[in-house]
């Protein structure tokens, strides 16, 4: 397992892009079992809100990690989003 975590800018939707992390575990060797995204936080207020969502490509070349923040817009600051690999 490897989990891998981004932080960016606080916007109405996220969608943020891990394609190159998972491409190097695939590039070494590893078959991807799953993928789960993580909680998110605000640096704002260390709260966890919005809801997070994988989508990816079926070979794994894509992968992001979306949250949908709308009802948190004014928020501003900075969201941490994670995503938790396991491979074989």
């Amino acid at each position: 397992m490897e989990c891998f975590s981004k932080t960016v800018a606080t916007d109405v939707d996220l969608l943020v892009d891990f394609s190159a992390e998972v491409s190097s575990i695939i590039k070494n060797g590893g078959k991807i079992v799953s993928a789960i995204p993580g909680t998110t936080t605000n640096s704002n207020n260390a709260l966890v809100y919005g809801k997070v969502a994988i989508q990816a490509l079926p070979d794994w070349s894509e992968v992001y990690v979306r949250c949908n923040s709308n009802y948190y817009s004014g928020l501003g600051g900075t969201t941490t989003l994670n995503l938790l690999v396991i491979y074989v």
